[in-house]
């Protein structure tokens, strides 16, 4: 084998790699900015998780819900202000199990944030949502998203939200200060 094939042979290889890395990190930087397309929708979402207006509906929903309204008439037949913070509640979660069905938000993220909470509402207006899926006018998929998102938390066995904290923590390569 002469020299100059040699060379060529290098030279090839080496353009091959240039040409896998610069795939490598065009992939990477698309998943990025795909990210990044999202983030504003999902920091809004964070935004309402934090609004004192929600967790009382959150509790509404979760304590008194089943007291103070018969399931039998479904979501559409409950009480204006009662309706009004189902709603809101459900469609919160419904829209994070959204984002994690299509993958914007991680198992881990997703599940850590909120798999308590998704199970207590689910199991609070479970019989609301059946009823309301009785209707011929309504979609018999209603909240469905939020209903494989309940099963999908319950059986969930990852990490508790300090354990993930602290791998992460461990990551970023810093500790928080106490």
């Amino acid at each position: 084998m002469d020299g100059s094939l040699l060379l060529n042979l290098l030279a090839l290889l080496i353009s091959i790699c240039a040409v896998a890395a610069s795939l490598i990190f065009g992939m990477r930087q698309l998943a990025i900015a795909r990210h990044a397309n999202y983030l504003p929708a999902l920091l809004e979402l964070l935004a309402e998780f934090r609004k004192a207006e929600f967790h009382e509906q959150y509790n509404f929903v979760c304590s008194r819900l089943r007291d103070e309204c018969v399931p039998e008439l479904g979501l559409s037949g409950l009480p204006s202000e009662a309706k009004k913070s189902v709603y809101s509640v459900a469609y919160f979660f419904q829209t994070l199990a959204g984002m994690y069905a299509l993958g914007i938000i991680g198992e881990d993220v997703a599940m850590v944030m909120v798999r308590g909470r998704v199970n207590t509402v689910w199991r609070a207006i479970e019989p609301y949502v059946i009823k309301e899926r009785e209707s011929p006018v309504v979609d018999d998929h209603l909240l469905s998203i939020l209903e494989s998102f309940a099963a999908d938390a319950e059986r969930f066995r990852g990490p508790s939200s300090a354990d993930l904290l602290r791998a992460r923590r461990g990551r970023w390569g810093s500790r928080v200060p106490d």
